[in-house]
């Protein structure tokens, strides 16, 4: 009985598999993609302000840590958000609001509202969203 097309098949399958293994590994997990993407917005939001005007739904948003979240009020209007601790939800909720007063959202006033939990805003900054959109994330 011949084994050798066998042997040489497990050989290519260990190599194949072993390749595979080693790109996973390589390759940031989440919370390091969500550190690089954090970064990314920080680089490009100007110093903090107040308030903002918002009247509308959100455009979009993404979490971009436990206390961190980016806000699209229009196509090219995006604001850095941060929220005081502990906002457990903010990370894994599926959709989020803010509050406002007379169509204005403002630190130490409003909130994001991430799940049951209502995260007091600390922290607003204005992002360049061509900056955000044309730099990739690592």
């Amino acid at each position: 009985m011949n084994t050798k097309p066998n042997s040489r098949r497990t050989h290519w399958l260990v190599l194949l598999s072993t390749a595979v293994m080693l790109a996973a590994c390589a390759s940031p997990g989440p919370s390091e993609r969500r550190a690089a993407r954090l970064a990314q917005f920080e680089a490009a939001a100007a110093a903090p302000v107040e308030s903002f005007h918002f009247w509308a739904p959100l455009y979009k948003w993404e979490a971009l840590g436990e206390t961190t979240v980016a806000v699209w009020t229009r196509a090219q209007e995006v604001y850095l958000i941060r929220v005081q601790r502990p906002c457990t939800e903010l990370e894994w909720t599926s959709a989020i609001g803010l509050t406002s007063t007379m169509n204005r959202v403002a630190t130490r006033f409003d909130s994001v509202v991430a799940g049951d939990q209502r995260c007091r805003i600390t922290e607003i900054r204005p992002v360049d969203a061509e900056a955000v959109r044309q730099r990739p994330a690592t």
